[in-house]
């Protein structure tokens, strides 16, 4: 790899990293918690960038910008984003469902486990109390014990975190959906003459 190459990925990198991930915390704490209030958000500056580049307005990263997203679409790295965002989509929406399902389903379950570890207390009345299938980990029923394990630790978690695990986690469920987009639309509508091999 040269040099000119490297510094223009960590150029571009740099200035993507420093742009969405403050501005996406900053949409979700103050503008709109719900993950739909998020999506758009990384959409919008990266059609503002990609159109400021078309039209020669930012120089020298504009240039870089496009030479890197050119190698990373139209090169070999595009199968292994793809599935990394999708491995990572999956991981992120998962989580937030562990959260939810501690919350709701075994609400009774995480706030007694918690009111207990608060107490400083943890004993075999405290399982004899739980409703969850603590005691039915045989075949199938494992499955069913995993769920009900990381949900109620997720759940804990996510309160112990006054709510910025499932916050976090909605803003990088969101940006996966949202750069599988840029990915398909930079492909159809910015095609180059000719592929970059790399």
């Amino acid at each position: 790899m040269d040099k000119n190459d490297l510094k223009e990925k960590m150029l571009v990198l740099g200035v993507t990293a420093a742009v969405f991930l403050p501005l996406r915390l900053f949409v979700s704490q103050y503008i709109s918690d719900h993950w739909l209030g998020n999506l758009g958000v990384a959409s919008a500056i990266s059609i503002s960038i990609i159109i400021l580049v078309k039209k020669n307005k930012l120089g020298g990263f504009g240039i870089a910008f496009q030479n890197q997203i050119s190698k990373v679409i139209w090169g070999k790295p595009a199968k292994f984003i793809i599935i990394a965002l999708v491995f990572y989509m999956v991981y992120f929406g998962t989580t937030i469902l562990l959260i939810d399902r501690g919350n709701t389903i075994y609400l009774h379950d995480k706030e007694f486990i918690s009111s207990y570890i608060a107490g400083g207390s943890l004993d075999k009345k405290l399982l004899l109390s739980l409703t969850g299938p603590v005691h039915k980990i045989h075949g199938v029923e494992q499955i069913q014990f995993l769920d009900y394990l990381f949900s109620v630790s997720y759940a804990m978690l996510n309160d112990a975190t006054k709510g910025w695990l499932v916050n976090l986690h909605l803003i990088l469920f969101t940006e996966q959906i949202e750069v599988l987009g840029l990915i398909w639309f930079f492909r159809k509508m910015f095609k180059p003459i000719q592929k970059v091999a790399h």
